[in-house]
């Protein structure tokens, strides 16, 4: 009887543990340098939404508002493949939005296969979230200039060439992709900072190893989360505010990151 009780026990401590990991988001607050810039450049990163129900959607909305940042990217899977309900996704984007209307979107693998996919991007340019499809913009930010580049998530070596030809280099450059693996087999060098998620740190994670498997890169993958440098290129990923497949985390509870640029 003991044991049994014992098995209970331990049982409801991991139900409440994984609860938490999957529903209390952590704010992750990296910070890089750069000498194109000359005063700081604040970002917030929401990534790999998934609708999470579960999340405490005005203490998301007050982080974001008390960290004021310049500009606000949302790097794909901000609902999932078999999301009924857009509009509630759509809702918060529209309340983020009025906190700060530079939100800019690139497109996951999710929102791909979502049978509402046209209408769910038709309604973030509705409420006016800047879609970067292949697409760059330059943004003035405290008087010097951003290059934002949104790649498409199957996006080709073409497609990026095109994408960052005749930019201007001497920007501080922002490359937006869902999916880090395209970027990591073709950057340049131009990139200063590439922000990515779709890997959601593997969502079950082992100290000292990391994650077990991550999407498209197997077992023991090697970016799974966090800061990696490529050559003279930081690659940032966002381990995501939602869970896909199963709500089940481990040692990697869901977060969103306020970035900060330091000259």
């Amino acid at each position: 009887m003991k044991i049994i009780w014992m098995i209970w026990l331990a049982l409801i401590l991991i139900f409440i543990y994984n609860y938490v990991q999957i529903s209390r988001f952590y704010i992750n607050k990296p910070v890089f340098h750069s000498n194109k810039i000359s005063n700081d450049l604040r970002i917030t990163q929401i990534s790999d939404y998934h609708e999470n129900s579960l999340i405490d959607k005005n203490r998301l909305l007050d982080k974001i508002l008390n960290f004021n940042p310049h500009i606000i990217v949302l790097t794909g899977d901000i609902i999932d493949s078999k999301t009924e309900d857009i509009d509630s996704v759509l809702m918060l984007i529209e309340e983020i939005y009025q906190i700060n209307k530079r939100v800019f979107f690139v497109i996951g693998n999710h929102e791909l296969r979502n049978v509402q996919r046209d209408r769910f991007i038709s309604k973030l340019r509705e409420i006016g979230v800047i879609i970067l499809d292949n697409e760059n913009t330059v943004l003035d930010i405290n008087e010097y200039n951003i290059n934002i580049i949104g790649l498409s998530f199957f996006a080709s070596r073409e497609d990026y060439k095109k994408v960052i030809k005749g930019i201007d280099i001497k920007n501080f450059t922002i490359i937006l992709s869902h999916s880090p693996s395209r970027p990591i087999s073709y950057v340049s060098g131009i990139e200063d900072l590439i922000l990515s998620g779709h890997t959601h740190g593997g969502q079950v994670r082992l100290p000292l190893i990391g994650a077990l498997t991550v999407p498209g890169q197997g077992l023991l993958p090697e970016y799974d989360k966090g800061v990696f440098e490529l050559g003279d290129t930081i690659l940032y990923i966002d381990s995501g505010l939602g869970n896909s497949v199963f709500p089940i985390r481990l040692f990697n509870r869901i977060q969103i990151s306020n970035i900060t640029i330091r000259n």
